[in-house]
């Protein structure tokens, strides 16, 4: 029997700006700030694994495109 079905779905939504990452973590209410180089991508990274899936667990991520300022992020990914 999967219990999959029955686990919460986590989301991660990243706002970027030009010297700043905003992310939120659904459902936990997890919201933070981060700077938009490689020491802030980093520390963010290092947020976000603390709650990587594990095999019942779903996480998804959305960064909002903003004029090529997320691409550091999602390299790093």
């Amino acid at each position: 029997m999967s219990t999959r079905i029955n686990q919460p779905e986590i989301n991660i939504g990243v706002d970027t700006g030009k010297y700043q990452l905003d992310i939120y973590i659904r459902p936990l209410g997890i919201f933070f700030s981060v700077s938009n180089d490689e020491e802030g991508i980093k520390e963010d990274l290092c947020e976000i694994k603390k709650h990587s899936p594990q095999r019942i667990i779903i996480i998804i991520i959305i960064i909002e495109a903003t004029g090529r300022l997320e691409h550091a992020f999602i390299v790093a990914w």
